[in-house]
């Protein structure tokens, strides 16, 4: 049986999420279950004009740009696919918005006939509309109170004006799901990061996984910080 690394479907993130979050439960597909999709989530408009702020798309042509990939090889290092990117550049109605999503996988150290180790991580980024609210609010209320296996959630400091983390893993804690959101002037930053390993695998570290989305939503930050 292959286990996959279901973005939006079978773990739960990276391609077909959406900005609105969605359940983050990472628990393994079935072998009849149809292959993840691979489409980006479509973007939403606000119609408002941009609201002003300290952050801008400039000239970001791929969103993986953004993205900082490497922390995951030390898991699984072969491209899944091509990364899965998406930009939508700021007009009169709207602020903006960028997704990317990268998957790797590899041979399972336990048996590798049987699984498929998997990792991921996406990145969604949304400029706020004048006089709308930020795309934030929206996903830390959906993305902490989905359920899914072992679900914990916290408030993250130091990341912005405002920030929130939400994790689920798999029962026997081999599989784990962790998302990172920020706030900050007129954009909203998600980080999601999920590592699937085989049964009798070391299980995933929640800190390790911190430490590389709070590194990307920085990142990101950064980078679109107007100069």
């Amino acid at each position: 049986m292959v286990v996959v690394l279901g973005i939006g479907v079978a773990i739960g993130i990276l391609i077909g999420g959406g900005h609105s979050g969605g359940n983050s439960a990472a628990v393994p597909a079935s072998s009849s279950a149809p292959a993840p999709s691979s489409a980006a989530p479509a973007m939403t408009t606000s119609r408002r004009e941009a609201a002003p702020g300290i952050y801008s798309m400039g000239t970001i042509t791929d969103a993986c740009d953004l993205v900082d990939s490497t922390p995951l090889h030390r898991w699984s290092s072969t491209p899944r696919e091509d990364p899965q990117h998406q930009e939508f550049p700021p007009n009169t109605s709207d602020g903006g918005n960028l997704y990317c999503a990268i998957r790797y996988t590899s041979p399972s150290t336990v048996d590798d006939d049987a699984t498929v180790d998997e990792a991921g991580i996406s990145l969604q980024v949304q400029f706020t509309g004048a006089e709308a609210a930020p795309a934030y609010d929206r996903w830390k209320q959906t993305d902490t109170a989905a359920t899914g296996a072992k679900p914990a959630s916290g408030e993250v400091a130091g990341i912005g004006a405002q920030g929130y983390w939400h994790t689920a893993t798999t029962d026997t804690s081999n599989g784990m799901t962790y998302i990172v959101g920020v706030h900050d002037s007129n954009i909203s930053v998600r980080v999601e990061v999920a590592v699937l390993r085989a049964k009798g695998e070391p299980p995933v570290n929640r800190d390790e996984l911190d430490t590389i989305a709070k590194n990307q939503a920085q990142q990101a930050l950064n980078e679109l910080k107007k100069e």
